[in-house]
């Protein structure tokens, strides 16, 4: 079994430089809310809507995606959020806000002000004090070798569990990616080479971050967060060091990577799912987007990868609600592809080496 570089496996000395760095920029964690206070998060993220199910992959009153759900305990009242009551979605986001602070809301916990209240809901007694723990679920990785394929090309297998982001790089140079998962509570990475165990575990960036991998320096995939309250990026490198600067407006923007321009380094993008907009940049510096494309439906998950081995990285969307691929082309035409089920988290990746990227799916 391959091992990890030097770098990837240095987790004393830089890394814990690292963090100690991000640790003072970390949100205040509030550990309760009132229900007034939820409703104008929910007012903000739904227009107070405690049954919404508009097929963005986002359920209910405070709009949780279906691993938060399930990882924080809502499946003991209901499969999908919006089929909860509103007093039970309150509840499991009491955990959420509990663990990763209002930044689980980038724009509306600040909005509604949710740090700032310490109030139990149900101080009467009509709902517990403390929130369920969460209901731990294993990750079940579908990968196909075939960007056209409907169904899995390779054996299935089990790594991670919810609530763990699923994410995939090249941890070892060999040019084939591997799975990774981001615990968003604890901001732990977790990369595997191969096989179903983590060969490297590194803590980086505060709770409530989003995760990013990409070959920063044109070496092996490094990790990497976004801070949506702060819309910076923190990318480190293989040498332990990291490269922090502002990109985009923060939010709820969805961080992306690729090597847009095709020089051999991996930059960053975000993509705005209210307006279905990517915006890349071609350095990872301060400043505007080099690219700006409009691509798929408002809520749709961004994707990239280089689906047609030219070493230049393209965009692409998943679409819950049909739980469709969509990959645009360097010559501008699109595929589609169906893979996967409802709740499905779509992953990308160069599974065997061949210079395409191809998909799958991560059940839970």
């Amino acid at each position: 079994m391959p091992r990890f570089t030097s770098a990837l496996a240095r987790t004393a000395g830089p890394l814990a430089l690292a963090v100690a760095c991000l640790a003072g920029v970390a949100p205040q964690s509030a550990q309760a809310a009132s229900i007034a206070t939820w409703d104008k998060v929910a007012d903000c993220e739904s227009s107070g809507n405690w049954s919404i199910n508009t097929g963005n992959g986002y359920y209910g009153g405070l709009q949780f995606n279906l691993s938060t759900w399930k990882g924080y305990g809502g499946g003991q009242y209901a499969a999908y959020p919006h089929q909860a009551t509103k007093q039970q979605q309150i509840l499991i986001a009491e955990k959420v806000l509990a663990v990763q602070g209002q930044g689980a809301w980038p724009v509306c916990g600040p909005k509604a002000r949710l740090a700032a209240d310490r109030a139990n809901p149900y101080p009467d007694g009509s709902g517990p004090v403390t929130p369920p723990q969460p209901e731990s679920k294993t990750l079940t990785w579908y990968l196909s070798d075939s960007a056209s394929s409907t169904t899995a090309t390779r054996a299935s297998f089990a790594f991670g569990s919810t609530p763990l982001v699923p994410l995939a790089g090249d941890f070892d140079g060999n040019g084939t990616d591997t799975q990774a998962a981001y615990d968003p509570t604890t901001s732990t990475f977790y990369l595997a080479n191969s096989g179903s165990a983590a060969e490297a575990t590194l803590t980086f960036g505060n709770p409530g971050n989003r995760p990013v991998l990409g070959r920063w320096d044109g070496t092996t995939s490094q990790i990497g967060v976004y801070m949506p309250d702060s819309g910076k990026f923190y990318l480190r490198n293989s040498d332990g060091s990291v490269n922090s600067f502002a990109f985009g407006n923060g939010g709820d923007w969805r961080p992306v990577s690729g090597d847009w321009d095709g020089n051999g380094t991996v930059t960053v993008g975000l993509y705005d799912p209210a307006t279905s907009t990517f915006y890349l940049r071609n350095s990872n510096t301060a400043g505007g987007a080099d690219q700006t494309i409009t691509f798929g439906n408002p809520n749709s998950i961004p994707l990239a990868g280089d689906w047609d081995h030219t070493g230049h990285t393209n965009i692409g969307v998943y679409m819950p609600d049909n739980h469709t691929f969509y990959l645009r082309h360097d010559d501008g035409t699109v595929t589609a592809t169906s893979y996967g089920d409802s709740g499905d988290t779509p992953i990308t990746g160069d599974w065997n080496g061949d210079g395409y990227a191809t998909q799958g799916i991560v059940h839970t």
